[in-house]
């Protein structure tokens, strides 16, 4: 009777030590099945946007530092991508920042490289620079002889343009638009005309003014028609 009581005591035992054992594997496997091997990490960035991206910043989501700019010196044009090799890491989950030549930026965070190494931008979601929030309008007024184009309003410390305002659009002879930018009120503005003539401004300070009238003297001269031949000069 002694032995029979000791054989189920040590059975009752081993499966009470498999329950347990179970129940730890259970507990300890979360933190190492969604790893992987440690492998080359590359990804593909898309420019998408209307204007080029002049830096790109990839770091590990585990991460606080951005660390370099991957582009350097170089820039991403519209419409180009980069193949990007990151190096050999056991993370698959990267934070990407991409700023814009507007200095305008746009973040994703946690993208999974190991399943989706290529992203692509195209400016929908970019935000403006820190500080740079305000909104402001003013309302700018054709007085020349030519529809205006094309316009461009542009931070002073910027390296480029940016996007044209009237976008598919422009302002006919004697027509007038409300145009609305973000950051500085003392910017540079860009006009181009139907005849492809363009002038700038510098420095303007634009919420001062109730409106901007691009008049004669604004404008730059149109260009001569051309001659016909056999026409004397």
């Amino acid at each position: 009777m002694g032995h029979a009581r000791q054989r189920v005591e040590r059975r009752t035992r081993r499966r009470l030590g498999a329950v347990l054992l179970a129940a730890a594997m259970a507990l300890v496997t979360p933190a190492w099945a969604g790893q992987q091997p440690a492998g080359a990490r590359d990804v593909v960035v898309v420019n998408r946007a209307s204007q080029p991206i002049n830096e790109i910043y990839i770091s590990p989501h585990s991460s606080e530092d951005w660390g370099k700019d991957w582009l350097d010196a170089d820039t991403l044009a519209s419409g180009d991508s980069v193949r990007l090799r990151l190096g050999q890491s056991a993370e698959c989950r990267f934070d990407v920042k991409i700023i814009y030549a507007d200095a305008s930026r746009e973040e994703r965070e946690s993208v999974d490289l190991c399943h989706e190494p290529r992203i692509v931008f195209d400016g929908a979601h970019a935000t403006p620079p820190p500080g740079a929030e305000q909104p402001h309008q003013v309302m700018v007024e054709n007085r020349s002889a030519l529809p205006i184009q094309q316009l461009f309003i542009s931070g002073s410390t910027a390296n480029q343009w940016g996007d044209d305002r009237l976008a598919t659009g422009r302002i006919s002879i004697g027509g007038e638009r409300a145009i609305t930018w973000h950051g500085d009120c003392v910017v540079d503005v860009r006009v181009v005309f139907a005849n492809r003539a363009a002038e700038e401004r510098r420095g303007m300070d634009l919420c001062a003014l109730p409106a901007l009238a691009i008049a004669p003297g604004w404008t730059t001269a149109a260009l001569a028609p051309p001659v016909r031949s056999g026409t004397p000069p």
